[in-house]
């Protein structure tokens, strides 16, 4: 019995997820938590801007508590700095600190890996063509409700009395 589509994607992303997490403890870096944080704010950070909390996570799609939690960690490790805009003080920016950039070098090599290995037997094309299908298929999913601020959608129509089930 062939699993559904959406439990094969679940699974690897776990997979994929579970082996990243292995590489980052193997290389010291089990405290880095989030990566993905760190790449968004280095990205914002490289391009001149200092980032809000409330801008990190509509820029990762996630919510302000979660990156809230994350930066705090990344933080107390020494990954990140906050401190408070000086032109609004309800603002707090946050900066990549060298230990972040150092481990983000480090995550970034533990990225390679797992996506060589997750990879292999693929070819370039085959690769691109997949790419193309995950970045359509997260499009459709950010028009129904798979984004933080998109609206959710609305509910599908109840059957009517002459509808047959099947």
């Amino acid at each position: 019995m062939a699993f559904p589509s959406g439990m094969v994607f679940h699974s690897l992303f776990r997979a994929h997820h579970n082996a990243v997490q292995t590489g980052l403890f193997q290389n010291g870096l089990g405290d880095i938590g989030s990566p993905r944080l760190l790449m968004g704010l280095r990205d914002q950070c490289s391009a001149g801007r200092t980032p809000s909390q409330r801008e990190l996570a509509d820029l990762l799609h996630v919510s302000a508590a979660t990156i809230a939690t994350s930066l705090k960690s990344l933080e107390r490790n020494g990954y990140v700095a906050r401190r408070t805009d000086p032109t609004d003080s309800r603002r707090n920016q946050i900066t990549i600190t060298e230990k972040g950039k150092a481990a983000l070098d480090a995550s970034h090599n533990v990225f390679e890996t797992v996506d060589e290995f997750m990879f292999s037997g693929f070819s370039d094309a085959e690769i691109e063509q997949l790419n193309g299908f995950h970045l359509r298929m997260l499009h459709n999913l950010y028009e129904i409700g798979g984004d933080q601020d998109a609206p959710c959608p609305p509910p599908p129509p109840l059957p009517r009395k002459d509808d047959k089930l099947l």
